[in-house]
């Protein structure tokens, strides 16, 4: 059994390859589990088979000898040595076995994984679409919003992330962020509560609130798409440029432009032209990894993960 679980590396560079080209990042780790579910089944049914010859409906299949006959043949023996007889027919209907049996575990866990988001998705998002609906009617895209909350919380509504530097809540993280000293640096639940439309929202005593959280996300996406239209090329770039300013700050988006415009890079478009005009600054670490690595990943990964919910908000 060993021999065969060393020759399963080939197997899973097939099953991450399937992963990403069918699946979905934020599945991955869902979809390895079930796929390990299965592998470990196979593992203990050869085991079995192969120990307690006489239980079990094929009691005397050997899965290692027979892949091992088929594979390698079989040793005759003759005077003056010995060598191996191959049965290319069955080596290859072995090797088609195998590739079925793969193809087969990819296609029932991949498309699991995707139901596993929107299962989880699903009681939100008729409250996504009539915050939509009531404060951002005309969306170009209607769907981002619900790629944001995916990559933010994985539609996890107590989400939390605590580090010294920041505490983030809810399906959208909602940030409040502080400084070296504890001090607190700015508070985006302060901002929220200015808004007309979150003046009632008591969010000391209920941050997580799923309704409020819901519309100030679509607020914030109306707010800073109108900011940044203007000086973009049409509406999917500018939403785009929205994300980032929702994930790093409009000052974020407004150095990139002027890095642009020094570089001679386009400025009205996020791919192709703000994406790699980011400054020296950027290459500061954030979480071991440079600044403007993060930055230019959450517009990308938003519109990925949005794709499957299209129709569906």
């Amino acid at each position: 059994m060993l021999n065969w679980i060393r020759k399963t590396w080939m197997l899973l560079l097939i099953i991450l390859a399937g992963l990403l080209i069918f699946g979905d990042a934020s599945q991955l780790a869902v979809t390895i589990f079930r796929l390990s579910m299965v592998a470990l089944v196979l593992l203990l049914s050869d085991f079995i088979l192969d120990n307690r010859k006489r239980w079990g409906l094929f009691p005397s299949l050997d899965l290692d000898a027979a892949i091992d006959h088929a594979v390698n043949g079989v040793e005759i023996k003759e005077d003056g040595g010995s060598y191996h007889q191959h049965n290319t027919v069955a080596s290859a209907l072995v090797f088609l076995g195998i590739i079925a049996l793969l193809v087969t575990i990819i296609l029932v866990a991949v498309p699991s994984a995707h139901s596993s988001t929107l299962d989880q998705a699903r009681p939100y998002l008729p409250t996504l679409s009539q915050a939509i609906d009531a404060q951002w009617p005309a969306m170009p895209l209607r769907h981002i919003p619900a790629g944001q909350i995916e990559q933010e919380s994985s539609w996890k509504e107590k989400a939390t992330l605590k580090t010294s530097r920041e505490l983030g809540r809810g399906l959208v993280q909602m940030t409040i962020a502080y400084d070296k000293t504890g001090k607190e640096r700015f508070n985006i639940y302060r901002d929220a509560a200015r808004m007309r439309q979150l003046a009632a929202w008591d969010w000391q005593r209920d941050p997580y609130n799923i309704r409020y959280q819901l519309t100030f996300l679509v607020l914030q996406d109306r707010s800073n798409f109108a900011r940044v239209r203007p000086y973009t090329v049409n509406d999917t770039e500018a939403l785009k440029c929205a994300l980032v300013c929702y994930n790093a700050g409009t000052g974020r988006w407004l150095s990139r432009r002027n890095n642009a415009r020094r570089l001679g890079l386009p400025a009205d478009r996020w791919d192709g032209g703000l994406d790699g005009a980011y400054s020296k600054g950027e290459a500061a670490l954030l979480y071991d990894r440079p600044l403007y690595q993060a930055v230019n990943e959450y517009p990308r990964v938003v519109f990925k993960r949005a794709n499957k919910y299209q129709g569906l908000v």
